[in-house]
Parts: structure tokens; C-alpha cells; sequence
């Protein structure tokens, strides 16, 4: 989320006359931007919910499993926080319970009608299916709970894409529903067997299991084939980072794993009705105080700088994106409306981007913070030790407010 206190800051104008001087500037400022350490080390493990052992395993990539959470009655659903909180839908005990990265389980909402699948909006709200009411609830980070969507039939899985529709799985009806921010309902799917879990790859293409024991792969126009077939009772769908697809088989106990080729092996074995999955996502940190600042045409650009300090360790891969027409959004008069952006290293130019979809369009969605509008920029991007300055300059040589944001990825 945007460093809201970084739209209360005076505005900062510079040219590229003055660029010299302020990267011997931001070389002093090290303390004040350093990166931070990652949160956890655990990315990539796959967690599902064993619903009749009333545990949710962790599952590493190489397939060994342990118990990362016991005590519960019949977990269902699973989905990852921004912060890594996993949350898990309890079917019989009416619950979502928030289980931290050490596994400390507390109850988040209680008072449910057999809650099922979970998802989580880029506001940080969480959206849960609930069968015996046949609603989708949206509960806030405070947990503040209201009807998103009713009169469904036995709703089941839910997934965001990247524009923020919501897709459900509607188990008793056997159809797709596609919800728009604002709620407005529309029939993506029908004629599917008893539909429940449902994911989308980083190309935006839908993915539901279906009673038949087939993965059918959706286009986002609605085109309809077969990914995966042969299974017995497929459920949870997810998808790593680097495009295999994890499917849970409740019948068999099993989860297979697909690689982009199509060929399938057995991750997992030995579980006891495994319902859906979640797999633990890159733990996103702002890095330093996000810059906001007027833009105007010509020499007139906007800097911002950082550094990668020497204490830092691992894998120091960043997203640096530059928000300008969705600024309208949260109460910012006058935003930019195409900003672009260039990232350097003293005066090296290390990488360039106008609109975020030109380049790097699949690996910035699979972070999770690709800009919300096609004109914003993002750079993805592997940085050693250093000073670094991201320079923001108007693409339509039209005058407004922009704001830079840095990130670093677990």
C-alpha cells in the first residue's frame, strides 16, 4: 500500500542539470534508506488444508511435509496476507482463523455458515465463500465484515485477476460468476460439474477443478479447454512463481504437480482429503519513504533515491513502480497521467519502463504490485550494494503529481 504520510510531503521539483549533485546528496542519506531484512524464508512452500486430519500441512518444493498448524475442526480454505498471515476457513467450526508465520493461531471471524474458499484483494480485505449462506462476506484488516455478494449456490473458490475481479466458483450451480470491484455480478462460465477450486496464471487465464476430474483452463475472453485431466477428484488449484500449477486430488490424497509442458508427478502423497491451497508469496517491504512529487514536462523530473546497503544479504530483487492516474483514487488532486520512469546507478542507466504492461508484464503481476493502470511504470529488477535513483519524468509531456514506491521481494 502507498506510504499515505508521502502525500502530506511538500512537493520537490529538480532538473537534470541537478542530478550530479543530488546523487552525491542521496550517497549521504544511506541510514535513512537503507533495505530492510526479509520477514521469512519460506517462500515458495505450498500449505493445504487437510480437511479430515484438521491440519494444515507445509509442503516444500521438493515434496516434504509437516504439520504447520493442528487443533482445527475441518479446514477448508487457505490464503496468504501481504504480511505472510496464512488465514484458514474452518468448514465445521463456522470460523477463519489468522495463523501468524510462527504459527500462532487466533480466531479472526467467527459466526459463519460453513466458510470455504478465501481470497484477498490488493486493499489487504479478505473476501470468503460461505456455503450454507450462500454469500461472499468481505471482512477488512479490522475485521469488519459485509456482504459482498448473495444469492449464490453453494459458493466454493474464489481468485482475484490483476484489475481486481473477483471469480467464484458457484459448486451448486456448476457455473463461474465474475464480480467487478464495485459487486456488479456477471456469468463467466456454465456447464461445469460441481466447480470449486480456482486460480489464474500470471497471463490472466482462469483454471477451475471440476467433479469430472478435469482442470479446465479459461481464457480471460471465456475460451474453454483441458489442462489437466485423469484425476480423481480434483480441488485447490495454485500456481508458483515460475508457472507450475499445484493441484490438490481430494480423493486420492495426492498433490500433482504440472509442469508448463503438461507433464504431471505426485508432489505429496498421504493426505487426508486435501481441499484448497496457498502458497506462501513473496513478503513485500516498502524500502524507504515513498516520494511524492509535481512532474512537469521537459527537464523538469522528479528523483528519488535509495540504497541497497552492504549488511544487507540474499537476494536484493525490487520492484520500483511510479503511480500517476491511480493517485486520483486516494484524494490526490492533479496526478500525473502518463508517468515514465528510468532507474539508475550513479550515472548508469540501469532500466527503463513507460507503461508497466510494455515490458516485464508477467513477472511484475506474479509480485502482486503491478500498477493498477496500464499508463503507470514498474521495474522488476536484481540490485547489488549501492546508491541508486529513480527519476520520474512525464511521457506526454503533461504536468502533474507522481509517487514513487520501492519494494523488496522475499
Amino acid at each position: 500500500m502507498p506510504d499515505t504520510d508521502a502525500f502530506k510531503r511538500e512537493p520537490k521539483i529538480a532538473t537534470n542539470r541537478h542530478m550530479k549533485k543530488l546523487l552525491q546528496v542521496l550517497a549521504l542519506l544511506g541510514n535513512l534508506l537503507l533495505l530492510t531484512h526479509p520477514l521469512r524464508a519460506d517462500v515458495g512452500d505450498i500449505y493445504v488444508a487437510n480437511f479430515a486430519a484438521g491440519n494444515v500441512y507445509r509442503v516444500t518444493p521438493d515434496g516434504t511435509k509437516t504439520v504447520f498448524v493442528s487443533g482445527l475442526t475441518s479446514p477448508s480454505g487457505v490464503a496468504f496476507d501481504a504480511k505472510g498471515n496464512l488465514f484458514v476457513a474452518d468448514f465445521a467450526a463456522n470460523t477463519i482463523s489468522m495463523v501468524t508465520p510462527q504459527a500462532v493461531k487466533t480466531t479472526f471471524l467467527s459466526g459463519l455458515s460453513k466458510p470455504y474458499g478465501l481470497a484477498f484483494d490488493s486493499a489487504g480485505n479478505l473476501y470468503s465463500a460461505d456455503i450454507g449462506s450462500g454469500k461472499i462476506f468481505k471482512t477488512t484488516p479490522g475485521g469488519v465484515k459485509s456482504t459482498f455478494a448473495s444469492g449464490l449456490n453453494s459458493p466454493a473458490g474464489l481468485a482475484f485477476d490483476h484489475v481486481g475481479n473477483l471469480f467464484e466458483t458457484d459448486f451448486g450451480s456448476g457455473q463461474v460468476f465474475k464480480f467487478t470491484p464495485a459487486g456488479a455480478k456477471s456469468t463467466f462460465a456454465t456447464g461445469l460439474t460441481s466447480p470449486g477450486g480456482i486460480t489464474l496464471d500470471v497471463a490472466g487465464n482462469i483454471y477451475v477443478a471440476d467433479a469430472t476430474g478435469t482442470v479446465f483452463k479459461f481464457t480471460p475472453a471465456g475460451a474453454k479447454s483441458a489442462s489437466v485431466t485423469g484425476l480423481s477428484q480434483p480441488t485447490g488449484l495454485v500456481f508458483d512463481r515460475v508457472g507450475n500449477l499445484y493441484v490438490a486430488d481430494n480423493a486420492t490424497g495426492l498433490i500433482s504437480k504440472v509442469i508448463p509442458a503438461g507433464t504431471r508427478t505426485t508432489l505429496v502423497s498421504g493426505l487426508s482429503n486435501p481441499q484448497y491451497l496457498a502458497i506462501q508469496p513473496p513478503t513485500r517491504q516498502l524500502l524507504n519513504i515513498s516520494t511524492r512529487a509535481k512532474v512537469e514536462g521537459g527537464d523538469n523530473v522528479m528523483i528519488a533515491g535509495f540504497i541497497v546497503g552492504p549488511a544487507d544479504s540474499g537476494d536484493n530483487t525490487v520492484v520500483v513502480r511510479v503511480l500517476g492516474p491511480s493517485l486520483a483514487q486516494a484524494g490526490v488532486s492533479g496526478p500525473l497521467s502518463d508517468p515514465s520512469l528510468e532507474l539508475f546507478k550513479g550515472q548508469t542507466l540501469l532500466k527503463a519502463n513507460n507503461d508497466w504492461k510494455d515490458t516485464q508484464e508477467q513477472a511484475i503481476t506474479a509480485t502482486g504490485l503491478a500498477p493498477t493502470d496500464d499508463h503507470e511504470s514498474a521495474i522488476l529488477i536484481t540490485l547489488a550494494p549501492g546508491t541508486y535513483t529513480a527519476v520520474v519524468s512525464s511521457a506526454n509531456s503533461s504536468t502533474g503529481v507522481a509517487l514513487v514506491e520501492v519494494y523488496k521481494l522475499q
